[in-house]
């Protein structure tokens, strides 16, 4: 008895040791695959710990909270397994433990651009998405993609010159007009003669409110204002969208091993969105992230140094509604010569007169840049094919109509 006491405590003994080492075999695997990819450290929020009999449907939810928050996509089953998880995990990382579970579990995951799936291992994909057992997974993807819904970003990249604007005598504001579009108001000082316009602008007349196409115009014609850009970009919903308008210059840098390489660096004007759309009732908001920088490079003897202005925001729109980014401004200076003409551009060794009949004058020139934004939704694939077989219809219709029609004419 004594005997069989012993052996069954050694046989207990050595499978929590051999279930002790696979366990940290998996760490140890999943730690390098980690490393391969970049993400060798993490922090202590990212660590899960389960019991063998907690639900497997709720410990999957836990570890899809933890992917929304830190890989931005939730875990997906279709078909979740009303078993417990079968397996201990004490201090994991989240994606490690849901590798671990699923492993147990004869199961796997297949990632996508805004899911993971988890499908029993071996069934047959539509997709051909390869699994840990050789085989594939399903994963209907084509219904994501027809039901995803994308916004297209109109921009208009404006730069003012407040000088000659306030040499016009004329001061502007953007507003917020009767529809969904932007509007800009004029206002001109009192008894202010401006060919902008073609009217003396009085006390009683002096506002003058169009919309921003005839504002563009305007500044553009009296040389005010200069369009640099007008870019325009389809982002899929939750995704981010980049617009740059300037030049990319690098940097010698050593790397880590000590070789000098060329880093580079964006300069500019460059904007950075990301929408996300959202239903309420039967309305459908556009909420837009942006975030606008104005970078110029000036290279030195020493270091490179890079002027920045920097606006970054989050704004609520409608299908087709307009919002602007203001207050980056640029100074530049110029050197201008002014003075007697021609005695101002003798040399300096003719006696010198250059210095009495002309002097330099500093001229700094401030450029505000406002940055027009519009979003419009983009029809959805479903739609689209809707429309498409609409028209298809009306002129199979068509078709069939003047088909009929010669033929009853050919009786008659």
């Amino acid at each position: 008895m004594k005997k069989r006491s012993t052996m069954f405590i050694a046989i207990t003994l050595l499978l929590l040791a051999n279930l002790e080492f696979a366990t940290s075999q998996n760490q140890e695997l999943s730690r390098m695959k980690r490393a391969a990819t970049g993400k060798d450290s993490y922090s202590q929020d990212e660590l899960v710990s389960f019991k063998s009999d907690v639900p497997y449907k709720q410990a999957l939810e836990a570890l899809s909270a933890l992917s929304k928050k830190y890989a931005r996509k939730p875990i997906i089953d279709p078909q979740p397994l009303t078993t417990t998880i079968n397996v201990e995990i004490q201090s994991f990382y989240w994606k490690d433990a849901l590798e671990l579970i699923l492993r147990t579990n004869n199961l796997w995951y297949t990632e996508s651009d805004d899911y993971f799936q988890v499908s029993p291992v071996g069934q047959i994909a539509q997709n051909g998405v390869p699994t840990p057992g050789g085989m594939t997974a399903v994963i209907d993807s084509g219904m994501i993609v027809a039901k995803a819904r994308e916004v297209t970003i109109s921009c208009v990249f404006l730069e003012i010159n407040t000088v000659k604007l306030r040499e016009s005598g004329f001061n502007f504001n953007i507003f917020r007009g009767k529809d969904l579009n932007l509007g800009v108001t004029f206002t001109g000082a009192d008894n202010v003669s401006n060919n902008i316009f073609g009217v003396t602008a009085s006390p009683s007349s002096k506002n003058l409110t169009v919309n921003i196409d005839a504002a563009l115009k305007i500044f553009e014609d009296e040389q005010i204002g200069e369009v640099i850009a007008r870019p325009q970009t389809t982002v899929r919903s939750g995704n981010k969208g980049r617009l740059q308008v300037g030049v990319d210059f690098s940097i010698k840098e050593k790397d880590f091993s000590g070789n000098i390489i060329d880093r580079f660096y964006s300069t500019g004007t460059i904007l950075e969105v990301t929408p996300k759309i959202y239903t309420y009732g039967t309305t459908t908001i556009i909420d837009l992230p942006y975030k606008a920088t104005r970078s110029t490079v000036s290279p030195g003897s020493v270091s490179t140094l890079i002027n920045k202005s920097e606006g970054e925001g989050r704004a609520i729109l409608l299908d087709g509604e307009e919002t602007f980014v203001g207050g980056l401004y640029t100074n530049e200076e110029d050197i201008e010569r002014t003075g007697i003409p021609i005695l101002k551009d003798l040399p300096w060794w003719f006696f010198g007169l250059r210095y009495i009949f002309g002097y330099d004058k500093l001229q700094v020139t401030r450029k505000d840049l406002i940055i027009l934004l519009k979003a419009e939704m983009v029809p959805t694939i479903e739609d689209r094919m809707k429309d498409l077989m609409k028209e298809r219809n009306i002129l199979q219709n068509k078709l069939k109509a003047d088909r009929e029609d010669s033929e009853k004419r050919l009786k008659k």
